[in-house]
């Protein structure tokens, strides 16, 4: 659940590109100590002060000083290149005893502005803290000009006037010494009319020299890490030994934030320092590709083990932000930005990408949701489904699908005009008035899923009722190669998940509810018109990607984490359980009445002191975000925290680790808890294990099990997985008598039990 006015420290301002009108209100002001004059702007409420200079060649790029003052009490404060808080360079300050740290930054979407390493800030004399105010003075290169959202190169006009902005908080960075610390959720914001051109000064160059600082001017406890303020880029991990889920990775680094998990799953750090990863695909030959907000897409070699093995930058675009996607045949690589869809020509063994195809354009620049998620639909590779989320928290307009927000669309990518696709006006609709489906995945049937962000600071008749409602959602969208033009009931009908909030009537968990029922909408007509969702999910988790397993008896969802409840709630892997519906399609086996069907995988051990609006480091957890399944059946995981974002490989540990990927097995449950065994099923496993053992095969080999494997229902993959666990658990191979087929009978679990307890193959054999 996100909301760009509270949300995300400096960049929760997100998507006011304020225009560029109103008078200057910045003056000319000569500084005695340094001698620079600039065209300075005080902000009379805040006390704060914003001075630039600039030389009196601007043509782009060119440098500029910036010197920030302000109140002891404003922990930090963001100055925003652009005059907004995302999509340009941010200059953002605070003290650090003496004397103080500036930190060159860039907000990619909502979240925490990441460190940019295309400015740099070098300090200039001024840069101090006394006991009222402290002052940050430097040079900046690389804040007058950047590539905006389109990927186009923007500079500001040196001899006019511009648009700027600032932001401040009150509560201290995690380590004001660290140019690369973590802030918290602003306090306030403004903008201002700026003149460009009284900024413009003499001597620019030598002003510059005669001020530089050559060393700290504060004590060595509180000076500044360094002078200038670049950021390096983190290591390559390294291969580590094989193992179905490896004990850990070799150059990966140990976890940034603890995690807990479910009996009998296992989790392993594979890759760390990434920048906000998002999305994982995996290419035809097995090599993982990774969404780094921000900063373009990476990839990494997979061993047999599942550790990262090398990596390298595929693409440096800074406007990709979230979606990925890949053609069946492995040739073709899509990814989105907050405004477009792109396409290459991918080729997986030399890692190369071809030119660039716009192939959808004009979604919203801006607004409260910023990533459009990409998927291909299965059952016709040429048909691309896109989602945009609404423009904000209630979104008034998006109950017309023609705004195109608040939407899931399909694009035909036989039929691509010249300049791409316009998002609003083109492709059909796969269901529209969902109010954030960042999630959106394809069960056993092709059939499309999505996992909604529902809304936040609501009130039933006046009455607050945002902590425990609305429910976030799991909706059914159906077959993606027919039109959809069902409406799901965003912006207005929302689902309940504590009845006992609501005195004006009663409600059951999965309700339709409106804020302010009238006579023309209400509770009922929402049940008349919107499209119900198929289960209610825990308010605020924010749910941003869901996979099936390959029988479709699990989804598993990410729960990116809360910022509008206390305590706050999500921070993990969820997996819940699907059936096969008497009418042929996938249900959740949990009716929509439900508060129990996510059960928790990999989760924060205290998600109470967890922070989804405030700094990605300080806030102490991990924040899941994109998943996908490798060849091997192997979940992946990303967690996007801002500058130290981690990939993961979760299964089960040894002997269950391919229980999940079974078609009809039971997740080990004590044998008594079985109802029925399959005689059939147990003697051929038997039989498997003893020829195994007798021709001496190696557990890593693919081996001759097609036959065998497909008589158990199996596919050869999985018959893989199996033979990997019975050489790791070969001391007890009856053990895999419990993910045998439930059509035999109760009186086997006695000969199975009496089983397990002869050692018949050796440990060492």
């Amino acid at each position: 659940m996100r909301y760009a006015q509270v949300l995300g420290s400096a960049a929760a301002i997100a998507g006011y590109a304020f225009a560029q009108e109103g008078e200057v209100q910045s003056t000319v002001v000569y500084d005695a100590e340094t001698k620079i004059s600039y065209s300075s702007y005080t902000d009379s409420k805040t006390g704060m002060t914003f001075g630039v200079a600039l030389p009196k060649n601007v043509t782009d790029p060119y440098d500029a000083i910036i010197r920030i003052t302000a109140p002891v009490a404003n922990q930090w404060v963001g100055f925003a290149w652009g005059g907004t808080m995302v999509w340009n360079p941010l200059s953002v300050a605070w003290p650090n005893g003496q004397s103080g740290t500036t930190s060159a930054r860039f907000a990619f979407g909502i979240g925490l502005p990441q460190g940019y390493d295309q400015a740099e800030h070098t300090y200039l004399k001024g840069t101090k803290t006394n006991s009222t105010h402290w002052t940050v003075n430097a040079l900046c290169k690389g804040c007058t000009g950047w590539r905006n959202n389109e990927d186009t190169r923007y500079a500001l006009n040196g001899t006019g006037t511009t648009q700027f902005a600032w932001a401040y908080g009150l509560s201290a960075v995690e380590d004001p010494a660290r140019n690369d610390s973590a802030f918290n959720v602003h306090e306030a914001y403004g903008k201002w009319i700026h003149s460009m051109e009284a900024a413009r000064i003499d001597n620019f160059d030598s002003l510059v020299k005669i001020n530089l600082l050559t060393a700290p001017v504060a004590t060595p406890s509180t000076a500044p890490t360094t002078i200038v303020t670049s950021v390096a880029p983190s290591a390559t991990a390294k291969p580590a030994a094989p193992d179905a889920i490896p004990a850990s990775c070799s150059g990966a680094g140990s976890p940034v934030f603890p995690g807990n998990l479910a009996a009998g799953w296992k989790a392993t750090k594979i890759a760390g320092g990434l920048t906000s990863p998002r999305s994982i695909q995996f290419d035809s030959a097995g090599n993982m590709l990774v969404v780094q907000s921000g900063k373009g897409i990476s990839y990494h070699k997979i061993g047999m083990d599942g550790c990262v093995t090398s990596t390298k930058m595929l693409l440096s675009q800074n406007n990709l932000n979230h979606g990925l996607a890949m053609s069946p045949d492995g040739k073709t690589l899509y990814a989105s930005s907050m405004t477009q869809v792109y396409s290459w020509l991918y080729d997986a063994a030399a890692a190369t990408l071809g030119t660039r195809t716009v192939i959808v354009t004009g979604m919203v620049n801006g607004g409260s949701h910023l990533t459009r998620t990409l998927a291909l639909a299965p059952q016709n590779a040429n048909l691309l489904v896109v989602s945009h989320g609404s423009n904000a928290n209630i979104d008034t307009d998006a109950s017309d699908p023609k705004t195109g927000r608040a939407i899931i669309k399909v694009f035909d990518l036989t039929k691509v005009p010249s300049g791409g696709y316009t998002y609003a006006s083109s492709g059909y609709n796969a269901g529209y008035g969902q109010r954030n489906e960042v999630g959106i995945c394809f069960d056993k049937n092709n059939m499309l899923w999505g996992v909604e962000n529902s809304g936040d600071d609501f009130k039933r008749n006046g009455k607050d009722i945002h902590q425990n409602n609305p429910g976030e959602k799991i909706n059914y969208l159906g077959d993606v190669t027919k039109p959809n033009d069902q409406w799901y009931g965003y912006p207005t009908c929302f689902t309940v998940w504590q009845p006992s909030d609501f005195t004006d009537k009663t409600f059951k968990v999965g309700d339709w509810f409106v804020q302010t029922p009238t006579t023309s909408m209400n509770d009922d007509t929402c049940t008349q018109k919107a499209t119900a969702p198929k289960l209610t999910l825990f308010p605020h988790s924010a749910p941003i990607d869901c996979k099936f397993d390959v029988d479709s008896t699990t989804m598993y969802i990410t729960y990116h984490g809360s910022w509008n409840r206390a305590p706050v709630t999500g921070f993990k892997l969820v997996a819940i359980q699907f059936k096969l519906g008497a009418d042929g399609n996938y249900t959740p086996v949990e009716p929509l009445t439900s508060t129990s069907a996510a059960k928790d995988i990999f989760y924060n051990p205290a998600v109470e002191k967890c922070a989804g609006n405030g700094p990605s480091f300080s806030s102490g957890c991990f924040r899941p975000a994109g998943l996908a399944w490798d060849s091997q059946g192997r979940l992946f995981m990303t967690s996007d925290t801002s500058s130290n974002g981690e990939v993961w490989i979760l299964g089960f540990d040894s002997l269950t680790i391919f229980a999940t990927r079974l078609p009809r097995a039971v997740l080990f449950q004590p044998l008594r808890d079985l109802q029925a065994i399959n005689l059939t099923s147990i003697f051929l496993l038997l039989v498997l294990i003893i020829i195994c053992c007798a021709l001496k095969i190696d557990r890593a080999q693919h081996l001759s099990l097609n036959h065998v494997s497909a008589r158990l229902g199996y596919s050869a993959n999985e018959g893989r997985h199996l033979m990997t666990s019975v050489f790791r658990g070969i001391e007890r191979p009856l053990h895999f008598a419990r993910v045998a087929y439930k059509n035999g009978g109760p009186a086997i679990i006695d000969t199975i039990e009496e089983a397990t307890k002869v050692r018949w193959v050796s440990k060492q054999r």
